[in-house]
């Protein structure tokens, strides 16, 4: 019988941002993990952080999860751990492209891979929270040393946003809803109609419904970048990260971007059902898409492996720079 994966020590590269410290604090209160060592440039702001969430575990009364600052400059100090996450990036900017976004944040990831190979060690697994993190874990794949199948990307905030959208349009409660999205973050993005369930039983949409619903979901960004709101979503995204760690820790089918070969050799991370299996995130099979779906993943997964492997030709070559 397969031996389910545990994460016991866990590093966050970019802990004094928003969503990497989020995390920690989740991760912390979580009372499931030994340590979680936090990594960033902004040495103050990461001892702080620390001290509140030391105390905060005082409040909660789980206090078993030890928080340690570490330091990029000694990272080879630090003995491999379980899971890396990689949070670090670029501030957004409401009028910004994903294009040039993914450019920098790319650089970013470079900027790490040397920190990211050492604590992964030989048997770690990699989570991707930087967006767009499907092209990122695809870069990371094709760029580092780690074997694609142990990097694996967030991706569940596309699932939630389906699932609002949903319940909006039929004037229900979320928690009533199970619906899901898999294929590329963002425009790419496919939406599992054959799957959606209501109270646990399949609801057919009509293609209205399925229009209005559709256009929702899609429009999330624009509606979240027209407030300019300075800040990503850093309530949602720290906790769909814990929860797609405890997921999988539990061998339950979570949606992440995942490696994925394709008919013509070449791979990309694209979102689908996958549990941890011989040390990688694995999709399972894809009886749950209908004929539809599964072509609408394989150009996703065309998509994104060429995203990946423009932005790393114009970074290398320093083209699509200002």
């Amino acid at each position: 019988m397969e031996q389910h994966w545990t994460p016991r020590r866990v590093a966050i590269l970019g802990a004094s941002g928003l969503t990497g410290s989020g995390l920690a604090h989740q991760l912390s209160l979580a009372d499931t993990v030994d340590e979680v060592v936090l990594f960033d440039l902004k040495h103050n702001v990461l001892a702080a952080h620390a001290i509140d969430m030391r105390e905060a575990q005082i409040v909660a009364g789980r206090t078993r999860t030890r928080l340690t600052a570490g330091d990029l400059a000694d990272v080879e100090t630090h003995p491999p751990v379980d899971l890396v996450v990689f949070a670090a990036s670029l501030p957004e900017t409401p009028d910004g492209s994903r294009e040039a976004f993914l450019e920098g944040n790319l650089g970013v990831m470079r900027a790490l891979l040397p920190a990211i190979t050492h604590l992964a060690g030989d048997a770690g697994l990699v989570f991707v929270l930087t967006n767009p993190a499907d092209v990122l874990a695809t870069c990371l794949a094709h760029e580092g040393a780690i074997d694609p199948a142990r990097i694996f990307g967030y991706c569940l905030n596309d699932s939630i946003r389906f699932t609002a959208a949903v319940a909006r349009e039929l004037g229900v409660s979320p928690a009533r809803v199970d619906a899901l999205v898999v294929g590329e973050h963002g425009d790419g993005q496919v939406p599992v109609w054959s799957g959606i369930r209501l109270d646990g039983a399949p609801r057919a949409l009509t293609t209205d419904e399925r229009a209005r619903i559709d256009a929702d979901a899609r429009g999330w960004f624009r509606r979240w970048s027209d407030l300019r709101p300075g800040r990503s979503s850093g309530w949602t995204t720290p906790l769909g990260s814990a929860r797609t760690i405890a997921g999988l820790a539990a061998d339950e089918p979570m949606p992440v971007a995942v490696w994925r070969t394709d008919a013509d050799g070449s791979g990309a991370h694209v979102t689908l059902r996958a549990v941890v299996r011989e040390g990688g995130v694995v999709p399972i099979p894809l009886d749950y898409l209908d004929d539809a779906e599964r072509s609408a993943v394989d150009f996703a997964s065309a998509t994104i492996a060429e995203k990946a492997r423009r932005a790393s030709t114009l970074t290398r070559s320093g083209a699509g720079r200002d």
